[in-house]
């Protein structure tokens, strides 16, 4: 499924058409039969991957138990135990990157915890990595440890594996 197609659709449709469609999507994800499919295509201990609405980005976990509407399971990067539910787990592999279908409009689709992306203040180019996707801007780290807040339509993603690599080295959660 192209979710970049689905998104551009979506900006087209009205309030209720959006509501209309959740309804019918939330009918969907309860449906016990598909949540029985996904329950059986895993047993505990399985490491599986989920969908993580918070940060956008796929998240690997092991299976601890699996109840009737939530799947226990112990995060591979941060080892803390969660509850999920079933329709977050990526049993296929699934793609889930959103791409911006005009390059200089970024949105809280398009972007995930811990992609790079710059600004300009004042004539000084900003550039960090994301810490957070707050509703109508984005908190990002520099290297030099400063913190930041940008609107989604200042922003410009960029590739610079340098830049990663130096901010990964620091504490992005402090």
């Amino acid at each position: 499924m192209n979710y970049t197609e689905i998104i551009n659709a979506l900006q087209a449709a009205s309030l209720f058409d959006l509501f209309r469609l959740s309804v019918a999507i939330r009918h969907e994800m309860e449906n016990p039969k598909k949540i029985k499919e996904i329950r059986n295509a895993f047993k505990e201990g399985d490491t599986i991957s989920y969908f993580d609405g918070v940060t956008n980005a796929l998240r690997s976990g092991v299976v601890i138990q699996k109840n009737i509407k939530y799947v226990s399971i112990i995060n591979t990067e941060d080892k803390c135990h969660w509850k999920i539910t079933y329709p977050i787990i990526n049993l296929g592999n699934v793609k889930t990157d959103i791409h911006a279908s005009h390059p200089a409009k970024l949105s809280k689709n398009n972007l995930k915890v811990g992609d790079c992306v710059g600004f300009n203040h004042d004539g000084e180019q900003i550039t960090g990595i994301v810490t957070r996707l707050n509703y109508k801007t984005i908190s990002l780290i520099t290297v030099d440890q400063r913190r930041w807040r940008a609107s989604y339509s200042c922003l410009y993603k960029i590739i610079d594996a340098d830049l990663a690599k130096r901010v990964a080295e620091l504490d992005v959660n402090n």
